[in-house]
């Protein structure tokens, strides 16, 4: 760009200052007479901006040609006096401080992400990271060409954007969203990062009003804030934290336009939220990792869970490899419970649980990892049912558990049965051939009053039932057994 302009006669020193993303900046100053003195600046400002000082008798030259390569019209160089850069100056500190911030954040999530294989943390190293990036100019650190700084913020920024939705389907993966919502946040990033191309490439003649580019990208943080509120409906683990943090995130971009706000605390809102926002999600993560690895093993080394007095003492019969109630204990407990609620009148419910695709892992981890991960499942269940008093969970056979549920009516029985598919959806046990790419389980519910003798074989068969439904509609779900009551036999 090239302008022509004079200074007024002022008190204090005066500079040429420069916003991110300009160069070659050099001012001529012509007059008085044959005068014609050529300056150019030096990224030597405070914060390393590039600008220059006026000489004390500007004020004093017919005109001052300016020359500077800017990536917009919208950016230009400006005048500013003494006071007003010793402010820029000493306000530059907490953009080092966010940038360090970002750095570490960076770092940390990709040696998290790298050790322990977590695509989460892999996510959100690459949030980090373009968020630092990002940051570069404003500190004066890098001032690349206008021809390659406009595609390097368009792509940083895009980068931006599509790791946040990564990290967020990762953070809830075990929340089964309608593919709609997922469908929709894409499709807002990438609306945001064509606009964000657009803008910097075409730059002035970019035809999209600046009004509209700020609703998109709006629309976009108000995406977030909605997964976490759904998360957080459905009971997610970390959803809290997470919407916290999109929600800080959306309140910065939201100050940012707000007309009252002085210009310097208008810039620092949009990046400050964005750094509470992704330290936020780093704590969450690294407290959820925290919390899965201490309690698998005070899991595994759980004792059997307390029984109620209708089942009796702990049974002898302890399964070999999960620790848990075998086959034979639980059908001696089958039967005293179902003896049990038929006198009293009280519903008994159970529970049958299949491991998913269970075959399938065996082939491709082994059968050692298999076992392992059946010790896992079975520690989930024991530590589940452990917090109800009379609930039991033991190994039924194979890949196959039951859980029963004394005094437990249908609708207690299901919701408990959706607990038990979190808990194990929470332990993260990677399954490359299924198509959650983690273990699952599915489970059929049975529960009513027992009306005749018997050793609770109706509820098991009608359970299994449940169970071959829930596999037959795409399994990893629960299916209810809602057919009648059955009938006390005729004497």
């Amino acid at each position: 760009m090239r302008a022509v302009f004079r200074v007024p006669r002022a008190d204090t020193a005066l500079y040429i200052g420069t916003p991110s993303y300009v160069r070659d900046l050099s001012i001529t100053l012509v007059g008085p007479g044959p005068r014609r003195a050529t300056l150019v600046a030096a990224p030597d400002l405070p914060g390393r901006m590039l600008g220059l000082r006026l000489p004390d008798d500007a004020a004093d030259a017919d005109r001052i040609e300016l020359q500077a390569t800017t990536v917009s019209a919208a950016t230009p160089p400006y005048l500013l006096p003494a006071e007003r850069l010793a402010t820029i100056g000493w306000s530059r500190w907490w953009l080092q401080a966010l940038f360090g911030l970002f750095g570490a954040l960076a770092l940390l999530s990709a040696l998290l992400g790298l050790v322990l294989r977590a695509r989460a943390f892999a996510w959100c190293s690459a949030l980090a990271a373009a968020n630092a990036g990002l940051m570069l100019p404003w500190l004066g650190i890098v001032r690349p060409p206008p021809e390659t700084s406009e595609l390097l913020h368009a792509a940083l920024q895009s980068l931006a954007y599509a790791a946040l939705a990564a990290l967020t389907l990762a953070f809830f993966r075990t929340v089964r969203l309608p593919r709609a919502v997922t469908r929709t946040l894409w499709a807002l990033v990438a609306l945001n990062a064509g606009v964000v191309a657009g803008g910097d490439v075409l730059q002035d003649l970019w035809p999209l009003p600046d009004a509209l580019a700020q609703a998109l990208a709006f629309a976009l943080d108000g995406a977030f804030v909605g997964f976490g509120i759904l998360a957080l409906r459905r009971n997610a683990a970390g959803a809290r934290w997470y919407l916290l943090a999109t929600a800080l995130a959306a309140l910065g971009f939201l100050a940012a336009n707000v007309p009252l706000l002085d210009a310097s605390l208008a810039q620092a809102t949009p990046q400050l939220g964005i750094a509470l926002e992704t330290l936020l999600l780093f704590v969450t993560l690294t407290v959820k990792l925290a919390q899965r690895n201490e309690s698998a093993p005070v899991a595994a080394a759980a004792p059997l869970p307390p029984r109620a007095a209708v089942l009796g003492p702990p049974p002898p019969n302890a399964d070999g490899l999960t620790g848990i109630p075998n086959r034979i204990a639980l059908d001696d407990a089958l039967a005293r419970a179902w003896n049990h609620a038929r006198r009293t009148a009280e519903p008994l419910a159970a529970l049958l649980l299949d491991v998913d695709h269970f075959k399938k892992y065996n082939e491709e981890y082994g059968h050692l990892a298999g076992d392992d991960a059946l010790r896992r499942v079975a520690a989930a269940l024991a530590q589940t049912t452990a917090r109800r008093h009379g609930d039991l969970a033991g190994r039924y056979g194979g890949e196959e558990f039951l859980v029963l549920l004394p005094d437990t009516p249908l609708p207690e029985a299901v919701q408990l049965a959706r607990e038990l598919q979190r808990s194990i959806e929470q332990l993260d046990i990677a399954h490359g051939s299924a198509p959650a790419r983690r273990l699952t389980v599915s489970t059929g519910v049975a529960a009513f009053v027992p009306q005749h003798d018997g050793d609770g074989g109706e509820l098991i068969r009608r359970a299994g039932n449940a169970l071959y439904l829930a596999k037959t509609m795409g399994r990893n779900r629960v299916v209810a057994d809602e057919s009648p009551a059955p009938q006390p036999a005729l004497t």
